[in-house]
Formats: structure tokens, C-alpha cells, sequence
């Protein structure tokens, strides 16, 4: 009875199917694909997803433009001066913002890591700063500025940004080795050199992080803040109220695109910056970060 088992046995390796071999080289093709084949792939679909419902009985009442409507009206807004103006008040208005709050979050952190008690403090000033409603902060803003200026715009901007850097900042600078600390303190370092030597280093692939997740945040912010600005007629919001006044969705459609369009730059080009800066924490294996 041995010797039918083992003759049949190499006859039954010898006939497994040969499909698993393509399904492993599939996976492996799939997973060697560059990054940016997958992100093409999604706004394909999300394009043809988006034309699908332009003609269904939900986009025919014309709240959701075609694509094509849409592209044909970015081209007219390309040789248009007050699209490209609306564009850079409202950049200038958050950059603005987005260098304040900054500030104010990496002073917390700074102050946090000196004076350790009052981490609870800064922690709690920066869950507030992210949990108070935009919406119900812009009207106070506006009515205690001056006519004419963007402080609301550039005000929520800033305040978009705080919570997050704030904590990736004390993340970050909490992250140093310990080892190394103990170094400069029997040196007779000072907790002043720590920072300077050791905890920036350490903290700079967390700060960048947040910096990166604030830059699309603080333009947001400023778009919304636009919304409530008296005697200034030029911006992203500026815009958006008066296509919506003439209910004209495919020019609305066009400007939220060009916010995301503008947020998503923003947030390219400060992870451009980390990666060249931080190419140890970019999941760069070669250590060579490039454009």
C-alpha cells in the first residue's frame, strides 16, 4: 500500500495548478507600481464617478455641473486678472495666519518643555482653539476689526493651525534621545544647548508633520474668514458669496476646486521641504530626498 502513496504523492505536487503563480506575480506588479499610478487611478474614477451623477435626476436641477462645464469655465477664469487676484489676497491672508499661529504654537511648545508644569495649560489652550465653531468666532472677529482689513481672514487662519502644531511640536521635542540629553547635561550643557543641539533635531520630523497637515488648514480658514469681511472685494470667499448670490453652481464648483487645488499645493510643497530636510524620517531608504 506505500508504494501507490508514493508515486501518486509527487504526481499530485507535480499537478497543483500553475494559477497561483500569476496571482503572486499580479500582487507583485501591483505592489511595485509607483504611488503616484494609484492616485491617478482615484481622481479617474472620481471624474467619471462626478460625470455619472451630472447626468442623473440628482445633477439635473443643476447643482452639479458636468466636468466638462467645469473645465470649460477654469479656462476662461485662467485669463481673468480677478481670479488670479481673489487667489493671492486670500494666500497672502493665510501664509499671514499660518505664520502667526505657528509661532504662537512652537512658543507654547518651547514653553512647555522649560517649564514642565504647564503642559496641561497649553495642551488645554490648543484643544480650545480647535474646538471653538469658525463660524460663531468670524462675526466676532469682524465686528471688533476695522473695515476694510482681512484680521478675520488672516485671524481664523491662525487659529486653524494652532492645535495641530502645537502638538506635534511638544511631541516632537519630547521625542529627543535620552541618552544624548545626559550627555550635554554632564558636559555642564544647559537645558538652552539640549534644545539647540539635541531636542530641534529630534523634533523637526514631527514638527514638519504638523507644519504640513497647518498649511491646508490655514488656507481653509482663510476662505472662511473672507466670509465675514466688510469693505474688501477680493478673495476666494468674496467670490464664492457672489456665485452663490447668483446661484451660479459651475462657477462654485470652479472656486472650491481651486481651493482644494491651492490646499493641496501648500501641502506638496511643505512635505517637499521635509523630505529634503528630515530624508531619515521620509521613508527614503537611500537617504537621498529629491523633487
Amino acid at each position: 500500500m506505500t508504494e501507490p502513496l508514493t508515486e501518486v504523492a509527487p504526481s499530485v505536487v507535480l499537478g497543483t495548478p500553475a494559477g497561483a503563480r500569476p496571482s503572486r506575480s499580479s500582487g507583485r506588479s501591483l505592489s511595485n507600481m509607483p504611488p503616484w499610478v494609484g492616485g491617478v487611478l482615484g481622481v479617474v474614477l472620481i471624474v467619471a464617478a462626478w460625470a455619472l451623477i451630472a447626468v442623473t435626476p440628482f445633477g439635473r436641477n443643476g447643482s452639479i455641473p458636468t466636468p466638462l462645464a467645469v473645465v470649460q469655465l477654469f479656462g476662461k477664469a485662467f485669463g481673468d486678472s480677478s481670479y488670479w487676484q481673489a487667489i493671492g489676497a486670500t494666500s497672502l491672508a493665510a501664509g499671514e495666519g499660518y505664520l502667526i499661529g505657528n509661532g504662537i504654537a512652537i512658543v507654547l511648545a518651547l514653553i512647555v518643555l522649560l517649564l514642565p508644569r504647564t503642559e496641561g495649560f497649553a495642551t488645554q489652550l490648543a484643544v480650545v482653539t480647535s474646538c471653538l465653531p469658525l463660524t460663531a468666532i468670524g462675526p466676532l472677529v469682524a465686528i471688533m476689526s476695522q473695515a476694510g482689513t482681512r484680521v478675520t481672514s488672516v485671524f481664523l487662519a491662525a487659529l486653524s493651525v494652532v492645535f495641530t502644531t502645537v502638538i506635534g511640536a511638544i511631541l516632537g521635542l519630547k521625542s529627543a534621545n535620552r541618552t544624548q540629553l545626559d550627555v550635554i547635561s554632564a558636559y555642564g550643557g544647559s537645558r538652552f544647548t539640549q534644545i539647540r543641539k539635541v531636542r530641534l533635531i529630534a523634533a523637526l520630523p514631527s514638527l514638519l508633520a504638523a507644519l504640513k497637515i497647518a498649511a491646508p488648514a490655514a488656507f481653509l480658514g482663510a476662505v472662511l474668514g473672507e466670509y465675514f469681511l466688510v469693505g474688501v472685494d477680493s478673495g476666494i470667499g468674496i467670490l464664492l458669496l457672489n456665485a452663490q448670490f447668483y446661484n451660479d453652481a459651475t462657477r462654485v464648483w470652479v472656486l472650491a476646486l481651486t481651493s482644494g487645488a491651492v490646499a493641496g499645493l501648500a501641502y506638496f510643497l511643505i512635505d517637499r521641504i521635509g523630505r529634503l530636510l528630515t530624508p531619515w524620517s521620509a521613508g527614503d531608504r537611500t537617504g537621498k530626498a529629491s523633487f
